[in-house]
Parts: C-alpha cells; structure tokens; sequence
C-alpha cells in the first residue's frame, strides 16, 4: 500500500510554472519588465505630493515625510501624523530615522521630534519629545545618522552631537546636506564647503577630489562606502568611485545636465541606486542602468519586502515591486506548443517541465533547454513527472508508457499496455499520472 507522503512526484500547469519565481531573491531587479510600479499621491491620502524621507519601523508601518507633514502607511492607507497640537498646518519633514528600540525620529525645519516606539503602534503625542540643535537655521533639520548610540544631526548651519540631552556642537556655522557612515564609524559628510570626513577626533578635507574629478568644489552632492569598502561620490557630473586612491567614472559622466547625480542609496541586498536628474538608475562597477526614466528622486528607501520606495518632488511616492508572476514563452526556450502539462523541482532546484507533445524542458535560471525525439526521448507527449531516491528523473508519457530521464540511455520501463493493464486504463492510453515509491523503486500509473 503506497504512501502518498513517500512520493516526490507532480502534475501541475502553467500557474506552478509562474510562480516558481516567488522562490528567488527578494532583490529589485532592474529590468523594466520584472517590476511593478506604483504611484501614490494626495489622492491616495499623502499630506503633500513634495516627499522627502522614508523610514519602516519594526512593527511594518512606513513612515513619510512631506513638506505637508509626516504620514504612516499601514500597507493600505495613509493616516496624518500630527506633531504639534492646536496648529492645522503642519511643518514639513525633512528626514526620517528609526532608532534600535524602534523609536522613530523626525527631522523637520522647525526642530527634532522624537517618537517613543509605544507611540508608534498607536500615536500618543504625550509620547512625543521636541528638540531644538539652536535658533534660526540651526532649527532645519537636514539629515540624520546614529553612531555608536549617538544621535548626529546635521542642520542647516552646522552638526550637532545629541549627548545626554544636549546639542554639542562638531562642525559650526556651516550647512549640512548629508551625512553616511563607514564602516569603520568615520562620517561622511557634506557641508557648504564640499566634503568633509569626521574620524572621530577631527574632520578631515580633500581639496584636490574635485579637481580630480573635473567638477567644481561644491560639485559632490553625497559620498558614500558600500559594504565592500567602496567609496561612491554623486557629483554634478555623474557617479564615480575610488578604488586604491583613483577615481573610476563611471559612464555617461560629463557635464550634460541629465549627467548630474545627487543621491546613491544602498539596499539591503548590496545593489546600489542612484537618482540623476534624467531618472532612477541602478549602479554597478561598469556603468548606471536606468530602471525608471522621468523619475526624479529625493530619497530611497527598500522595505523589509525588499521593495524599492523612491520620494519625488512633485509626483508623491513610487514604489518599485517585483512581479510575483512572471510568463514564460517559446522565446525562452519552450517548446513551440507552450502547454505545460506537469511541473517538478527536483533535490537540486532544477525545474523541469513537461508539455503536451512538446517534449522535456530543463530551466536554468534563464532560459530551458528542451528536450525531444531528436535528443533521444521516445514520446515528447509528457504528462507527469517523478524523482526517485537515487534522483533519476521519471517521465510519465501519453501512449509511450514511463521513461527514465539520467545518465543513462532513454528506454521505455513499461509500455502503455502493461500500464493499462495495472492501472486499469484503457490500453494504448499512457502512464498519465505516476508515483514512485523511492525505497521499492517501481512506479504506479493512474487513469486519467
């Protein structure tokens, strides 16, 4: 008596197929036709179509900062967070941070808000705190970064430590646009008079990067040091990186307006973004791949799901998704019938597929191969297919009884006779659907 849990065996279509793309990484891909995009505007429930950071908490609510205020999206709707009471105007958010605890601190041109992570769940404004780095200017909060447990804020005139309670001052009377950190706990900084690294003790200068890199000294808009130890340098006239103290740029770079590049982002899975001012583009050693032309991003963001949030200026927030589903077709190596009758991941991931006379495909995570007549199989009309224990592959045919599919050389194990007659079909039939008991070695045909 067989025991079905015992069986590594399928008879499966096109949806099985389809969805075998679920099981790869969670990665953006680039290639325009692997995403989903979508837009979310006021008419969605943003406070303000101008966005300008992002952040996730722990608990899977996105946080977004507007110049109309702060929202939360709960992966449905957006609900207005508001920070000041008794005020109906809100003040715009400049930049978002989650902290370890799953706090959230809020940059904003009127000071610092922090939100304690009991109020992120439920917002309770008794559970918010204001901080203020200074008067005037020194109230616009730029940009945010937490090194070593300590808060660094960067406004837009100076940077300031948040140390037990007080602002001190690290860089006076100097604007700060943005601010990334190494891996060695050194930040990355740039301020009115271009970039400028903190070791931790003293900021140290670089005058000779811009002539290096043919831009002028206020032409680097962020630096940032990937996981590898990388540094990328956004500039007026496109991305480069330093690579054993020389520059490498990256093309297009030159001073086309459309060349310009002012922000690069580094997801979870290492894959590198940047926003030129011609569009969203994907980074890698050689060149910029464009993902999303027309696109023009302040800010981007990758979710726990590993999708892609990009802020704009004046179009809301996008969000870049992968398809879940992805069509196969003869173009990708399938047989020119295209109809799938069986699907089955073998021990090693290898995905074959039967289609109806259309032989055996084999996919290799690009394209498949297809398998027929001519490369030694003896009836390309697959129906079902097995693995057995010492993982061979089983070919369940229609009218051409079960084939082995391994090393060794095609030849039928039973015709369509013998299977009709153990299985009770009708003769000239074929194995249809088959189990294999992977410790007797032998096979069961069902009638279809």
């Amino acid at each position: 008596m067989f025991e079905k849990r015992r069986f590594r065996t399928t008879r499966m279509g096109v949806l099985i197929l389809q969805m075998w793309c679920v099981w790869q990484a969670l990665a953006l891909d680039p290639q325009s036709s692997s995403y989903l995009r979508t837009d979310f505007t006021v008419e969605q429930g943003l406070p303000d179509d101008e966005v300008n950071a992002i952040a996730q908490t722990p608990n899977g609510f996105l946080w977004v900062g507007t110049d109309g205020g702060l929202a939360r999206f709960d992966g449905g709707h957006f609900t207005q967070i508001r920070l000041r009471p008794g005020i109906s105007k809100e003040i715009p958010v400049n930049f978002l941070l989650t902290a370890v605890d799953g706090a959230l601190w809020v940059g904003t041109d009127s000071g610092l808000f922090y939100i304690q992570a009991a109020a992120v769940d439920h917002f309770d404004r008794s559970l918010v705190t204001m901080y203020h780095p200074g008067a005037g200017p020194s109230d616009r909060i730029s940009c945010l970064l937490i090194r070593k447990g300590i808060l660094w804020v960067g406004t837009g005139h100076g940077l300031y430590r948040l140390d037990r309670g007080h602002f001190v001052t690290v860089i006076p009377d100097e604007p700060i646009s943005t601010m990334d950190q190494t891996a060695d706990g050194h930040l990355l900084i740039i301020a009115e008079h271009g970039f400028v690294e903190w070791d931790g003790a003293r900021t140290l200068r670089y005058p000779e990067y811009p002539r290096q890199l043919g831009v002028k000294s206020d032409g680097i808009f962020q630096v940032h040091e990937d996981r590898n130890g990388v540094r990328w340098f956004c500039t007026s006239s496109g991305v480069a990186r330093l690579v054993n103290g020389s520059f490498q740029k990256l093309a297009p770079f030159g001073h086309l307006a459309s060349d310009a590049t002012y922000r690069i982002y580094e997801d979870p899975q290492g894959n590198l973004w940047t926003n030129k001012a011609s569009g969203l583009f994907r980074v890698s050693d050689k060149a910029a791949e464009g993902l999303a032309l027309g696109v023009h991003a302040r800010y981007m963001y990758a979710d726990m799901n590993g999708d892609l949030w990009v802020a704009t200026g004046s179009e809301g927030l996008v969000r870049f998704k992968d398809r879940i589903f992805k069509m196969y077709t003869p173009a990708d190596g399938l047989p020119a019938s295209n109809i799938p009758m069986a699907v089955l991941a073998a021990h090693d991931g290898t995905l074959w597929v039967g289609s109806n006379c259309g032989g055996l495909s084999r996919f290799d995570g690009k394209r498949f191969k297809t398998y027929s007549e001519k490369d030694g199989l003896q009836n390309s009309c697959v129906w079902s297919l097995a693995e057995d224990a010492n993982h061979d592959l089983w070919i369940g045919t229609w009218g051409g009884g079960a084939l082995p599919f391994s090393k060794r050389p095609l030849h039928p194990i039973f015709d369509s006779a013998r299977a009709a007659q153990r299985s009770g079909a009708e003769p000239g039939g074929g194995a249809g659907r088959i189990a294999l008991d992977c410790d007797k070695q032998w096979l069961k045909p069902h009638a279809e």
